[in-house]
């Protein structure tokens, strides 16, 4: 999805120019390819310096990049101080769930500058010292609160502007579908007919024309009571008052009358036209010429019934037990379902327990009998046996059915393999909560499971940690020999870090070559569940550091052999109960990690700093 396909772009470029006048903060909205749509007052200081100078660039450069990466982690905005010493914001602009551009601001400072700073580091690369620190001075300075503030416009200034993209878009997808719906509604051979709520007729359709023998120009404008003779009159009056309360009258069968005085049969249903605001304005009465139908006989009825079930469920195996008989019929598919030889025949209701195991047999036989006694319809998931000992799920639901006295004689049903279904469940549940590579969970379940951890540990007292992990030395890797080398490598130091903790504990990819481990209940003295936690970390510093011994490459070019060293960076936090909130939590191992890279690498460091050692 473009952003420009669904939001008024110069529309918005606007309104950014008019936040710069008021406020002196800059705007940009950028794609996710990285394409400037809007940019508004970026100051001299990164226009004609800092992103013009290569050093100082490629700081800017790093800013853009750091942002960016974790608006893709998920992050509602990110607040970052570029090592050119101003301060920029990213915000992610999402239309009905869809990450589709970012929204920027920044270049400035959060307190007055540090001139002595600037002025070294116009020294250092290259710049007019006069002209950038002019340029400096005139930089905003916000206070956190004005920061805040800003924040707080831009978050809803994006929320609004995905809010309009949206409307916008499904404004163009439902004038698509309204063209589309009118098709079908010309060439429906039903009888479609639009009344107001005081049963006038507003809308006919040809399949109306068909049906009831009226051109459009004859009835519109009059009453829906010219097609109902006398003896029906109230089942308008009734509809009326149940559609104009919001509901739908589902599907009766009753007579109408044609222009030519023929009464027919017709099966009707009835549903409500709502305006934008959702209130009843009319009624959409659909109505289908049964009276071929009603020719057929009831002995065919049953039958007819089971087949247009079995249809509605896309063609399933259908079954029929006789109560009386006590004889039960298949269609084919059944035998395939429960892998039962056609030669052995149908089994009887009693017969049917050696086709499920005995907790399914034991619900379908109490399910059975409170249809028979009160007519009940059950649905009902089971697994089945199969001959050869293999257990297979199955969805099984019954329709009883009564003679004119009201006893119930038979009942019909349906049965569907649902095997697949609860395999692609699972694979979705899979692609859902586990990353794709490393089959470590992702950030959503990693979420969830911190979610648990402190609830446990508010309730044992016990500190957990959490570990953010970032590797080094490994973007050489893929530089030098690719992305497949690089994932082998992941999918190894995965397998590392899995050995380095216990069943309990959580190891979670963050994407790229980002970890997290969680480390539950470890003691309810902070330092000494720190001290567990820098021996845990000590033991994945050492587990990562040797060697990784990679093969990479297949077929006529054959296969190559690496050997690659790689260390890592780890910053810990620890937490008890709710002391600090989710994304708090996350903040602190991050800026833990970031010191730890910062520091040289190849460190441990905490936060807050009560404790910290070398790996």
């Amino acid at each position: 999805m473009n952003l420009s396909d669904v939001l008024d772009i110069d529309e918005l470029r606007g309104l950014c120019e008019s936040f710069t006048a008021v406020t002196g903060a800059v705007t940009a909205v950028l794609d996710l390819e990285g394409k400037v749509l809007i940019a508004t007052g970026w100051q001299d200081i990164c226009t004609r310096f800092h992103r013009v100078n290569p050093s100082s660039c490629a700081r800017c450069l790093e800013s853009d990049t750091v942002l960016a990466g974790r608006l893709k982690a998920g992050d509602a905005y990110n607040v970052y101080e570029c090592r050119n010493g101003l301060v920029d914001v990213a915000v992610p602009i999402e239309i009905g769930g869809e990450h589709v551009a970012n929204f920027f601001t920044g270049q400035f400072f959060l307190a007055p500058p540090d001139r002595n700073f600037f002025i070294r580091q116009a020294n250092t690369f290259g710049f007019d010292e006069s002209s950038y620190i002019s340029a400096m001075d005139r930089a905003p300075v916000f206070s956190a609160e004005q920061v805040q503030s800003m924040m707080s416009f831009f978050t809803r200034l994006v929320k609004v502007m995905g809010e309009t993209g949206l409307a916008r878009l499904r404004l163009q997808q439902a004038n698509a579908s309204l063209g589309a719906s009118a098709a079908i509604i010309a060439a429906s051979e039903d009888a479609i007919i639009g009344t107001s709520l005081d049963g006038i007729i507003e809308s006919w359709n040809g399949g109306a024309d068909k049906i009831f023998g009226y051109a459009s120009s004859e009835v519109i404008g009059k009453p829906l009571s010219t097609l109902i003779p006398p003896s029906r009159s109230g089942e308008e009056a009734d509809a009326i008052a149940r559609i104009s309360r919001g509901e739908r009258v589902r599907h009766f069968e009753t007579i109408r009358c044609r222009k030519d005085g023929q009464s027919i049969n017709v099966s009707i249903s009835i549903s409500p036209i709502r305006d934008r605001a959702g209130k009843v304005t009319g009624a959409s009465n659909i109505a289908r010429d049964v009276t071929e139908a009603r020719r057929i006989g009831k002995a065919l009825q049953h039958r007819q019934l089971m087949m247009e079930r079995t249809e509605s469920m896309a063609r399933l195996a259908s079954f029929e037990w006789d109560v009386d008989a006590n004889t039960v019929t298949w269609s084919p598919e059944m035998f395939v379902i429960f892998g039962r030889d056609p030669a052995l025949g149908v089994p009887n209701l009693e017969g049917q327990a050696e086709l499920y195991t005995s907790e399914s047999t034991q619900r379908l036989f109490a399910a059975v009998k409170t249809a028979v006694a009160d007519g009940t319809p059950y649905e009902l998931e089971l697994m089945t046996l199969q001959p050869g000992g293999e257990r297979r799920p199955c969805f099984v639901k019954g329709f009883p059915e009564r003679d004119d006295s009201g006893r119930v004689v038979r009942i019909a049903g349906l049965v569907q393999d649902i095997t697949d279904r609860k395999r692609a469940d699972e694979e979705i549940r899979q692609l859902a909560y586990y990353d794709l590579l490393t089959n470590l969970p992702n950030r959503r379940l990693l979420l969830d499971r911190i979610r648990q951890a402190m609830a446990s540990s508010n309730r044992s007292k016990a500190h957990c940690a959490l570990m953010f992990l970032d590797l080094d030395n490994f973007k050489t890797i893929n530089d030098s020999h690719g992305h497949q080398a690089g994932d082998l490598l992941l999918i190894e130091a995965a397998d590392r870090l899995r050995r380095c903790v216990r069943e309990m504990d959580t190891v979670a990819r963050f994407g790229g070559d980002e970890f997290v481990v969680m480390i539950c209940e470890l003691d309810t003295d902070v330092r000494a569940s720190m001290s567990r936690a820098e021996a845990i970390a000590r033991k994945i510093c050492e587990a990562l550091s040797h060697p990784y011994h990679i093969v990479v490459g297949q077929g006529e070019e054959g296969e190559t052999s690496i050997e690659h060293h790689c260390t890592v960076s780890i910053g810990v936090t620890p937490f008890v109960g709710n002391d600090s909130a989710l994304d708090e939590l996350l903040k602190r191992a991050d800026r833990a990690m970031y010191r730890a890279k910062m520091d040289g690498k190849n460190l441990i460091r905490f936060y807050p700093d009560i404790h910290a050692g070398q790996a």
